[in-house]
C-alpha cells in the first residue's frame, strides 16, 4: 500500500504547476491498452476506473466532466515498479465524435495510439494497420497519434475489420506564439508539438519563431506533450 501511494504522488507531483509538460512518452506504445470500463470513484485530481485503474482529471478528453458510472474508453499503461494500472487517456462514451458510436451488432470502439506511418498505411500495431486514404481534410495520422477506432472480429479467428478511424479529440486553439523551431519540428506555447512533414500550412508559409497563429491540434503522445498541431495559420495582427 505503501508503495501504490508513493507511485500515486509521483503520478500527481506537479500536475498543476507547469504548462509545458503534461505527460511523457510511454517507452513502448505497442504496450498500451485500450479497456471500456465505469467510474467507479472520483476525488478533486484522480478517481478510479474498475475500482482498479488509476486516472488523473487532466487526462479526461475535451476536460468533459466525470462522475460515478459513467462509462469510459481509457488508454491504459502498466507501472513497471508498482503494476498499478494508469490512464494516459480518458474518453466518456457518451461524449464520442458524430458518427462513431457502433450501430451494428458485433462492432466495437477502442483507442488506439499511431506506431507508425508509411506512404499508404497508417499502422496502430505491428501487425493491423488501415490505409492512409481514411483521412481527408487537415488531419494526416502521425506517429504518437491517438485515435478512436470502430473495428469488428471475423468470426472464429483473431483477424479484425477497420470499419472506421477518426482523430480522439479535436480542439481550436486561438492566437498563440510559436514558442520554439528546432529543424522541421517546433512547439506553439511550448504545449503543442508540430512537424512540418505532417502538417497544413496556407501556401507560402512557413512558420516562424513567435509568429501568432491559429492551431487545430490532436490528442497524440510525443516527449513532453500532449497535443499535435495538424494545421497551423498564421494571425493578421493589426498594428
Amino acid at each position: 500500500m505503501l508503495s501504490l501511494l508513493r507511485w500515486i504522488s509521483t503520478f500527481f507531483h506537479g500536475s498543476n504547476t507547469s504548462e509545458e509538460i503534461s505527460e511523457e512518452q510511454p517507452q513502448d506504445n505497442t504496450k498500451l491498452k485500450s479497456i471500456q470500463g465505469v467510474v467507479t470513484s472520483l476525488c478533486n485530481y484522480y478517481g478510479w476506473i474498475n475500482d482498479s485503474i488509476l486516472f488523473n482529471v487532466e487526462v479526461i478528453s475535451d476536460n468533459v466532466p466525470l462522475k460515478i458510472g459513467t462509462n469510459v474508453l481509457a488508454l491504459v499503461e502498466q507501472d513497471e515498479v508498482t503494476h498499478t494500472l494508469k490512464a494516459i487517456k480518458v474518453k466518456v462514451m457518451n461524449d464520442l465524435p458524430e458518427g462513431s458510436e457502433p450501430s451494428k451488432l458485433g462492432r466495437r470502439l477502442c483507442i488506439r495510439c499511431v506506431t507508425s506511418v508509411t506512404e499508404e498505411d497508417v499502422y496502430i500495431s505491428e501487425d493491423v494497420s488501415f490505409p492512409l486514404y481514411l483521412f481527408s481534410g487537415a488531419f494526416k495520422p502521425f506517429k504518437g497519434d491517438l485515435v478512436l477506432v470502430e473495428y469488428s472480429m471475423n468470426a472464429g479467428t483473431s483477424n479484425i475489420n477497420i470499419h472506421s478511424v477518426s482523430p480522439l479529440n479535436s480542439q481550436d486553439i486561438d492566437e498563440v506564439y510559436i514558442s520554439s523551431i528546432d529543424g522541421r519540428n517546433g512547439m506553439v506555447e511550448a504545449r503543442v508539438f508540430f512537424t512540418l512533414d505532417s502538417l497544413q500550412i496556407p501556401s507560402g508559409y512557413t512558420p516562424g519563431l513567435y509568429d501568432i497563429v491559429d492551431v487545430v491540434a490532436v490528442d497524440s503522445i510525443q516527449q513532453h506533450c500532449s497535443l499535435r498541431a495538424v494545421s497551423v495559420t498564421p494571425v493578421q495582427v493589426e498594428i
